[in-house]
């Protein structure tokens, strides 16, 4: 299934039908051709219905099937000379144009797929697999229209510059080679994004009230400003009354460089927020003295994300434990407050601190008793899954 999945995520695969045909025309009048091209394009449709729910698309099988019922109406005019000698172009020609066409409608379309109501992680792969076609069909409109022009020039050339075994070569065996062309461009174009995908972070996304909607990749959401809404976690270390805090790195999509808690990390589609801990932490997390707890979840959203924040605190007893962490220092809360709104601490940081200030930092003479309930098994994956 996963290679059938792979092979048809290549767009270029729905040209098929008409590169048989154009090859089985130097074999066959133009009539065998034309009733194998219509039937692998019915049999390319039955396949996509049967496996519709592997979430599969092959969108320039579209404009193959426009391009046949543009050519059969050579038929209905019993166009059968024409046909006989220049079967090859006219279906090279039917293409660009349908191509052409196809290509106008870019924009209406995706603009619709964005605005529909299909879950995040369908209309993303709808999406990528419609700007793959179009993009496709672009270089095939291209390649085509190329070699068409190269025609139109042959033909006004002297005839003693002209010989059969050329025009034998431009009419029939070009527009196949271009076909083969454009098919291993789009399977080497099918495998470098199979590689990028392995790579990529999907992240869960939720509704409104927190609920998993569905999945979407970390690069395309960042693409689209808060329009997706992810879990994160962040942890808090506090140590004798005060916060542990160090610079967010430079290329931090929010508050790059500022100071903040030493932990923040996304958590991942089919994750637990147990095992999204242990990740943050390393090899931190072998020390059992060290117990994050879940202090509160809330909204957090500006002008780029919107994430649900998920709010653990850690609290330092000794001061081998405090070696742990580099690259920061401890701060007090009068120290803090008399920074806010400087733009030294991130934003996150300023949104959280004054509940922090009246609870943990509040607790500490008591312990760090603050326990809301940590949630090991939750785990952020799709309520259908």
């Amino acid at each position: 299934m996963n290679t059938y999945k792979k092979v048809m995520s290549n767009q270029s695969i729905g040209l098929i039908p008409l590169l048989v045909a154009m090859i089985l025309d130097n074999y066959f009048t133009y009539v065998i051709p034309f009733l194998v091209c219509t039937t692998l394009c019915a049999l390319g449709f039955l396949l996509l219905f049967v496996f519709r729910k592997d979430v599969i698309y092959q969108f320039l099988l579209i404009p193959t099937t426009l391009t046949l019922l543009l050519y059969s109406i050579f038929f209905l005019f019993n166009l059968h000379s024409i046909l006989e000698t220049y079967s090859i172009l006219i279906a090279e020609t039917l293409l660009v144009v349908v191509l052409a066409f196809f290509g106008f409608t870019k924009r209406t379309v995706l603009a619709k797929v964005r605005n529909s109501v299909v879950s995040a992680h369908r209309g993303t792969l709808i999406r990528t697999s419609l700007n793959e076609a179009y993009f496709m069909g672009q270089i095939t409109q291209n390649l085509f229209t190329f070699h068409l022009f190269f025609i139109l020039m042959y033909i006004h050339m002297p005839e003693s510059a002209r010989s059969t075994g050329v025009e034998h070569f431009l009419y029939r065996y070009l527009p196949i080679i271009i076909g083969l062309f454009i098919l291993i461009y789009g399977q080497i174009r099918t495998q470098m994004m199979y590689g990028g995908l392995r790579k990529e972070v999907w992240l869960p996304v939720l509704n409104e009230k927190g609920q998993i909607i569905g999945s979407i990749a970390r690069s395309v959401s960042r693409s689209s400003k808060k329009k997706y809404y992810h879990p994160i976690i962040r942890v808090a270390v506090v140590y004798n009354g005060m916060l542990y805090l160090r610079k967010r790195k430079k290329d931090e999509y929010v508050s790059p460089d500022l100071l903040d808690y030493p932990y923040q990390r996304y958590i991942r589609f089919r994750q637990s927020i147990e095992s999204a801990l242990h990740e943050t932490f390393g090899k931190l997390a072998e020390d059992k003295s060290i117990e994050p707890r879940l202090m509160i979840r809330h909204t957090f959203e500006n002008e780029h994300v919107k994430h649900l924040v998920n709010l653990y605190v850690v609290c330092l007893r000794t001061e081998e434990q405090l070696k742990h962490f580099t690259g920061g220092k401890l701060w007090t809360p009068k120290q803090i407050e008399d920074n806010l709104g400087a733009g030294i601490f991130s934003e996150y940081f300023e949104h959280e601190f004054s509940y922090l200030q009246t609870t943990v930092l509040l607790a500490e003479s008591v312990g760090c008793g603050y326990d809301n309930g940590t949630p090991a098994g939750d785990t952020y994956m799709s309520a259908d899954s």
